[in-house]
């Protein structure tokens, strides 16, 4: 997984490099990914994107998931969201308003217990600490 944040013209290189056409579509996708931080879901997308339809959209995603342009965050209710952000982070999100935030990995530690090995190797964890934030805990 790549930790640092990336530019479009380096996704767009990646893809030319890899043999993947540059449409119209696609780059307003990566555009919108790239420079609009934040957790997105495939209809928050598609709103967001008006010219892109939805077999592009989702092959898109699965692209550039597939590359680790973005990371896939499924969340409580069944939702998958898109996340830009390939730092190693965990999230905090809101019971109230369903808001999610992005938190450095130091401040939520996880790791393996060393002395209780688990049978696959961990590439990655995810973790989403819910509370509420402070406009809907008053």
């Amino acid at each position: 997984m790549a930790c640092m944040p990336r530019s479009v013209e380096e996704v767009e290189e990646l893809l030319r490099g890899r043999g993947f056409a540059l449409t119209r579509q696609r780059r307003a996708v990566v555009r919108h990914l790239l420079e609009q931080p934040g957790h997105w879901t495939a209809r928050e997308l598609l709103r967001a994107v008006p010219a892109t339809s939805r077999a592009t959209l989702y092959s898109t995603l699965g692209l550039l998931r597939d590359l680790e342009v973005v990371v896939e965050l499924p969340v409580p209710g069944g939702e998958v969201l898109y996340d830009a952000n390939t730092d190693p982070h965990q999230h905090l999100r809101c019971r109230g308003c369903g808001r999610l935030e992005d938190i450095p990995e130091a401040w939520l530690p996880v790791r393996p217990h060393p002395e209780q090995p688990i049978p696959f190797r961990i590439e990655r964890f995810r973790v989403i600490a819910e509370g509420l934030c402070p406009a809907c805990d008053q």
